[in-house]
């Protein structure tokens, strides 16, 4: 990460409280705290990573975060978190972009029935929710 593991912790348990709270006032409030860190890069991190913890302690929380990605926009590019996700999983289990493959200007993953049920296998809860709630894949 970015900075060390105590010093972002309390940024990323401030950061799944303020997405507990669905507001999107405290969202944009949240951001704007999070510009006196190092890097946008360190922003994108710790946003990202409370919103894996959270899902694992809210998913409805995180659900609600997921349907409305642009809440954090710039910061952290939920569509594109879940493309990159997606495309690494599918490339790792062997299947080619473009052939088997490929993501629409939307962010909409056109796959084969075979690709979509590999990518729906051994994910974690956020990983889960992510390709069901931004690139609409389901089991």
């Amino acid at each position: 990460m970015c900075i060390s593991n105590n010093t972002c912790k309390p940024h990323i348990e401030l950061a799944i409280d303020v997405f507990k709270a669905q507001t999107p006032t405290l969202v944009n409030s949240l951001k704007d705290f999070f510009t006196v860190l190092p890097s946008p890069k360190c922003v994108e991190e710790i946003l990202a990573t409370a919103l894996y913890q959270l899902a694992d302690t809210d998913p409805d929380a995180c659900r609600w975060l997921l349907r409305h990605p642009h809440y954090l926009k710039p910061e952290l590019d939920l569509v594109e978190l879940a493309i990159q996700f997606a495309r690494e999983k599918l490339q790792a289990q062997g299947f080619v972009p473009e052939q088997d493959f490929k993501f629409e200007s939307n962010g909409k993953l056109d796959a084969s029935d075979r690709a979509k049920a590999r990518l729906i296998v051994d994910n974690s809860t956020a990983e889960r929710l992510i390709l069901e709630e931004i690139l609409q894949i389901s089991h």
